[in-house]
């Protein structure tokens, strides 16, 4: 082979591979992972969160900004929390409980306000891999940046019970 056809052939990948490169890039999350203590305030965003036992969190930042929450030590709970992209709200209760909920025991739903902060509230309790689980997805849409916060526990752990339902994992 011809040097010219090797080194025609060397520019067109490079063409080709710099611009690849940067839509993987920018479509990639960006992850990192965090260490918190009990009672110990993570501020994310604009908003605090405090958990009641030593947790993992991880963050993704892409256009959507996520946060998952779990146990470094036990199973018991997780948490999912993000930043919703829309600026209308979607009123359609449905929407919501069949979004998290899959065979929803006894569903509520209710609004909670804290620190000025309005939250509509969906609650209900499931049963998944014969585990009984609470679960309950928080919504906040009266300034933004709105939020979602999807809170799942094991209902035989009253700590978490008592924790999650006095709403003491929001520090706003």
């Amino acid at each position: 082979m011809p040097d010219g056809f090797i080194c025609c052939l060397f520019h067109v990948m490079k063409g080709i591979s710099i611009p690849l490169f940067f839509v993987l890039v920018l479509s990639n999350t960006i992850l990192s992972q965090t260490l918190v203590e009990p009672n110990q305030n993570f501020f994310w965003e604009s908003f605090s969160f405090q958990f009641p036992e030593k947790v993992v969190v991880k963050t993704e930042s892409t256009s959507q900004k996520k946060l998952t929450v779990y146990p470094a030590k036990r199973d018991g709970f997780f948490m999912v929390v993000r930043i919703l992209p829309w600026s209308e709200p979607i009123t359609d209760k449905n929407l919501w409980v069949g979004s998290v909920f899959h065979t929803p025991i006894e569903p509520k739903q209710y609004e909670r306000v804290i620190l000025g902060k309005t939250f509509q509230v969906y609650e209900a309790g499931q049963v998944r891999n014969q585990n009984a689980l609470r679960n309950q997805v928080w919504v906040r849409m009266d300034a933004k940046p709105y939020l979602w916060i999807w809170i799942q526990w094991k209902s035989d752990r009253k700590d978490l019970t008592d924790f999650f339902e006095s709403n003491r994992f929001l520090s706003l």
